[in-house]
């Protein structure tokens, strides 16, 4: 074979080789492309974020408590919200945790018996009838589950005015009830009393919620559903709580893996 025709040959095969290469890079460039143009939209929704309300036990005389000193507190870590419409309406759920503070008169203390709770004077719980209360709470820990109706505005929340109504369910992590003051001969305390029957407070919570903000910014309000202790054990109380929150925003959206360059 003449040195002519292995040359051609060569260039044949290079050419070939060239195509074919070239072939390759383009599908895999284009494979590339379609997996970092598939984003996730982050959907932001009204619970992720911080609250903190007052709160009152929506009664009087005995019942009543002191609502500027009574407080809940909610750290809700995460969220999730299912689009209806885009982000203009969806269903949040999420997790979190809530604290809630009451506190009663400064002369009252808890008799928890067998199957009832009462609220009375002369705080036979110290031992000494001449003891001065200067606190009384009953605290308690809850970890929640929201399921809300979300109503947004605009895609972006930092200009969107936002609604969300639903309920929020809990159970009870702790309950105590405790006692701050003096003794008759002049030494403080501050007692936390724990009860095996918790207070007989009821296990598990159901509050009905409204939420509605500015960008990141809110306000909210709940209803106890199923009241703040057990059938039987007290008179019915369903508290009620308002106050603000700060809501984590969600910017953008976010890819579902990383680009990557590829070279043949």
């Amino acid at each position: 074979m003449s040195i002519y025709k292995i040359l051609f040959s060569a260039l044949i095969i290079l050419n070939s080789n060239l195509s074919f290469s070239q072939k390759i890079k383009t599908t895999l460039n284009s494979r590339v492309d379609s997996t970092t143009s598939d984003e996730k939209n982050l959907y932001n929704a009204q619970w992720q974020g911080f609250d903190i309300g007052f709160m009152s036990t929506n009664k009087s005389d005995q019942w009543s408590n002191k609502i500027i000193q009574s407080t809940s507190i909610g750290l809700n870590v995460f969220e999730y919200k299912i689009p209806l419409f885009k982000q203009y309406i969806g269903i949040t759920s999420g997790l979190g945790f809530n604290f809630k503070t009451y506190t009663f008169g400064d002369d009252y203390s808890f008799i928890s018996t067998d199957y009832k709770i009462d609220l009375v004077t002369g705080n036979p719980s110290l031992y000494d009838a001449s003891a001065t209360v200067k606190y009384s709470t009953l605290n308690l820990g809850f970890f929640q589950i929201p399921l809300l109706l979300d109503f947004s505005t605009k895609k972006s929340q930092k200009k969107s005015i936002s609604l969300a109504v639903g309920v929020v369910g809990g159970i009870r992590l702790f309950t105590n009830h405790r006692l701050q003051g003096k003794y008759s001969n002049g030494d403080k305390f501050n007692n936390v009393i724990i009860d095996n029957k918790y207070f007989h407070t009821n296990l598990l919570s159901l509050d009905g919620m409204v939420r509605v903000a500015y960008g990141p910014f809110g306000l909210f309000g709940t209803y106890s559903l199923n009241g703040l202790f057990k059938k039987d054990a007290v008179e019915k109380i369903s508290p009620i709580s308002i106050g603000v929150s700060f809501n984590a925003q969600k910017t953008g959206s976010k890819k579902s893996r990383k680009e990557k360059k590829v070279t043949l």
